[in-house]
């Protein structure tokens, strides 16, 4: 795909995030209440998800931490089974749409779950804090980015616990390994519970954005993230996925590039790849939103999912 095309489609996605994000008024901040995402209690782990299922392939499970809104401490998520015998333990692979991704999640995800699991693979999909039927429909605060860092640090811990909560049902169901696919906000959180958890053993990273400081610097969607830090000094280098490498090793991970991202540029993703080892790498003609629209890529990494995770299961036996 073109350089122009790919750029464009970027172009036209943070006009629209700059929509979505919306200034209010934020609880006053001192440089004595600099809120931090707070390792140590993201490293406790939770319970294994309490799964109810619904009609067709969907569940839903309460979350291991709570927020002021209750429609958003109601996980929502599909489940697809892969195809062979139901009595055999089997990979799990858990799909992680991006920061407004819930079209991804509704029309794309059901197509990627499909043929995982017929290639296998047990595939998961769950919806990220405040999306899709977790976002509030009242209050100052309904998307995951805001001028509210506390905010914004809490969602991050509830993301990473909710996956954490899915891995270990799927555990508990004897599904090993278990991995992540995740796109772009999906991506980062889901190097950093993989960072946390060695259970999450692989994981692909499509278009993730590692340096969390220099998107809030530089992407005019940030802007009012940007407004509530200005004099505070604060320092957000403990969001940047490069000083989380996972449990697990580098070679069980994936990182898929765009050359033409303009959300999360190619030296940045590069900086990732030096600090996680030199994993896996597919430096890619595409940019933020048009690698999603890649049959190819997308086909690519399921394969590649497909011979880490299958291999492993097979040759365990």
């Amino acid at each position: 795909m073109s350089p122009w095309i790919t750029k464009r489609l970027d172009r036209i996605a943070i006009q629209s995030a700059c929509r979505s994000v919306r200034g209010h008024p934020a609880p006053p901040t001192t440089v004595g209440q600099v809120p931090s995402l707070d390792f140590g209690r993201l490293r406790e782990e939770p319970s294994a998800a309490s799964v109810k299922f619904g009609p067709g392939h969907s569940f839903h499970f309460p979350s291991p931490l709570h927020s002021p809104s209750s429609r958003n401490n109601r996980v929502g998520g599909k489940l697809y089974q892969g195809r062979g015998d139901p009595g055999e333990n089997r990979p799990a692979v858990i799909l992680l749409h991006g920061w407004n991704g819930e079209y991804g999640y509704w029309c794309h995800f059901p197509l990627l779950a499909r043929r995982l699991a017929w290639r296998g693979m047990t595939a998961v999909m769950i919806e990220m804090p405040y999306h899709g039927s977790r976002k509030p429909r009242g209050g100052a605060v309904r998307n995951f980015l805001s001028g509210d860092l506390a905010h914004m640090m809490s969602a991050t811990r509830q993301a990473v616990a909710d996956i954490r909560a899915l891995v270990g049902w799927l555990e508990r169901q004897g599904h090993s390994p278990i991995a992540f696919w995740g796109m772009s906000l999906g991506a980062w959180l889901g190097g950093l519970a993989a960072s946390i958890d060695a259970r999450l053993s692989h994981g692909v990273l499509v278009t993730p954005v590692p340096r969390i400081d220099r998107a809030i610097q530089t992407l005019e969607f940030c802007r009012h993230i940007r407004a509530s830090m200005e004099g505070l000094g604060i320092s957000i280098e403990e969001l940047n996925l490069q000083a989380h490498p996972p449990r697990g090793p580098s070679g069980n991970f994936l990182v898929v590039e765009g050359r033409y991202d303009l959300f999360a540029p190619a030296e940045t993703i590069e900086e990732l790849w030096r600090a996680w080892g030199k994993p896996e790498i597919w430096r890619v003609k595409h940019g933020h939103i048009s690698v999603l629209l890649s049959v190819p890529v997308m086909e690519a990494t399921g394969r590649w999912l497909s011979g880490r995770l299958m291999d492993r299961t097979q040759s365990s036996r």
